[in-house]
Parts: structure tokens; sequence; C-alpha cells
């Protein structure tokens, strides 16, 4: 026997060796073993100074395993009832579902009531609670910041090449001074005006060429919350934010449309429920359905349910780009 054929041989049975070493990692788990959590109920709610209403969702959790479906976890019977400490009121339900091709993919109640009858203030708390038929009463309460100025935002660009295509995008960031002696937490948001032209065409007719305006959302990516820690009381400045352009394909290249109009800015001086839940939320989604990403738990403020009752106090500037 050569020293080739050996070898291979070894080689085989290396190989042999490594799969039933595999398949030893893997075990098969009875559905019936895994401890299932009873559903609870799913409480948002985020208030601020200036809305016209106070609106809270609520429906209930979905298992993991089991047969529960966007319908049954829909809550249209539940008494939810809002507080600021004084007075309480009882807010009324409308049902908010999503349908495509007839099924329902995802349910839940929205219950509101005008802030003309419980004004949202600056340093008041208020308490949230929500009742329903088959589940444990859940409760949580916040406290509403008051409001830090937007010092300034500036605009520019950038050349980007993208596998050999190059194009021009535009950014934005936002400036402010942090309040000092206290924790604070933010986040940032915008929204930009930009125009595309586009091409319509009917028989025995010329080609009527249309500018169409819209207005998008500035996209922060990873950079949408932010904190004080290490910073108190310090000039901040926010990460980059995109914003929305138009863009064509001329000789090979995209040639990007500078954005023209109105661009707003958005300061939220919000509470540490609303900062650490949407922190949260946005670093798994930033995970984008990774299957080796580390999960991110989700917190809650919501005493016997998940969610999150917050608040926040909003501050803006608007600039014209010409």
């Amino acid at each position: 026997m050569t020293m080739k054929r050996i070898a291979g041989l070894l080689l085989f049975a290396a190989g042999v060796l490594f799969l039933m070493a595999c398949d030893s990692l893997r075990q098969e788990i009875n559905p019936d073993r895994l401890t299932t959590e009873p559903q609870k109920l799913v409480v948002s709610c985020f208030i601020a100074p200036g809305d016209t209403a106070v609106v809270v969702r609520v429906s209930r959790s979905q298992s993991v395993v089991g047969t529960t479906t966007p319908a049954s976890s829909t809550v249209a019977n539940a008494l939810v009832t809002f507080s600021d400490g004084t007075q309480s009121v009882t807010l009324r339900v409308r049902d908010s579902q999503t349908y495509m091709y007839g099924i329902l993919l995802s349910g839940f109640s929205e219950y509101w009531a005008k802030t003309s009858v419980m004004p949202i203030r600056a340093g008041q708390t208020y308490r949230l609670r929500v009742e329903a038929p088959g589940s444990p009463a859940v409760e949580a309460e916040c406290t509403v910041p008051g409001p830090v100025a937007l010092s300034s935002f500036t605009v520019d660009s950038a050349v980007i090449n993208n596998f050999g295509f190059t194009s021009t995008e535009y950014y934005v960031r936002l400036r402010w001074t942090d309040p000092a002696g206290q924790a604070n937490f933010y986040r940032v948001a915008g929204s930009n005006e930009y125009s595309f032209t586009t091409r319509y065409t009917q028989p025995n007719r010329p080609p009527r060429d249309t500018t169409i305006r819209q207005i998008g959302q500035i996209s922060f990516g990873n950079n949408l919350t932010v904190n004080d820690a290490g910073r108190d009381g310090q000039d901040m400045i926010s990460g980059r934010g995109q914003l929305v352009a138009s863009s064509s394909f001329v000789t090979g290249q995209r040639q990007s449309v500078r954005p023209a109009g109105r661009v707003a800015v958005y300061l939220l001086n919000v509470d540490e429920n609303y900062y650490r839940y949407h922190d949260a939320v946005e670093r798994q989604a930033g995970t984008d359905g990774n299957p080796f990403a580390e999960p991110v738990p989700i917190p809650t403020n919501i005493r016997g349910g998940l969610g999150c009752f917050g608040a926040y106090n909003r501050s803006s500037l608007t600039m014209e780009l010409k």
C-alpha cells in the first residue's frame, strides 16, 4: 500500500469521525418539555407636551410554541385608565389591524383620549393602568422631562464609491448643550423635502416631464439614541443622519440630485424608560436576522406585562436648502 493511499484512508477516517462528532452535538427537543410562559399584556404609550391625544396600544404576547395568532393577540375589551395623580380619564378603543390578501398579519387595539381633557406637562408624573379579562392588571408610570434646545445643525456631503459607481450623499448633524447636574437621554429625528422628475407618455401626445416633491425621513442608522454619560453639561453633537435624495444613472454613474426645500430636525429629550426601550429595540433590529448574533433583551417598565410607557419633550429647528 502506497503512502498516498494510506494518507487518503487516514483523511477519510478523520472525516467520518468529525461527522460523527457533529451528529453527537445535535439533540432533538420534545416540544412538550419546553416551558411555556402565559400570555402577557403588551402595552406601549409615549407622551409629550404638545400632543393632541394620548394613544395607548394594547395587545397580548405571542408564545414561541403553540397556536397563538395575530387575531388572538388583539385586546379590544380592556379598561385603560390614564392619570396625573389628581384626576383620571378612561380611554376609548379603536382597533388597528394589518391585512394582506385577506390574512390578518398583525393586530392590536389603540385606546385614546384627547389631551384637552388632561394636558401633558413637563415635570408631571403620569400613571397608566390596563385591565383586560383573562390577564392580570398591569401598571406603569413616567415623568415628562423638560425640553433641551437645539443650538444648530449642519448639512454636508460626501462622495461615495460603491463597487465602481460613485454618488454624492448628503448628511445632517445636530448640536446642543447638555443640561448639567442630571442624567439626560436623547433621541434624534428629522425629515427633508426632495424632488424627482418623472416622464409621462400618452398615445399621440408628446412626452411630459413632471417634477414631484416629496418628504422623506432622515436616516440616522444606529445613531438614533445617545446619552450624556461622561459628557454632563458639555456641548453635544449627534451622529450623522443621511438625507433623502433622488438620483439617476448618467453614463454609468449614479448622479444624485441635491435635496432642495425644507429640512426639519428634532431633538427629543426622553425619559430613561423611553431611552432604554428604544435603544434595545434598535440594537436588536441591527442584528438584521443574524442567527448567530447575541439576542438583545428588551427592557420593560410595565409591571406585570411587557412594553413601555415613556415620555419625551421635543425641540426643533428648520432650514431651507436652496
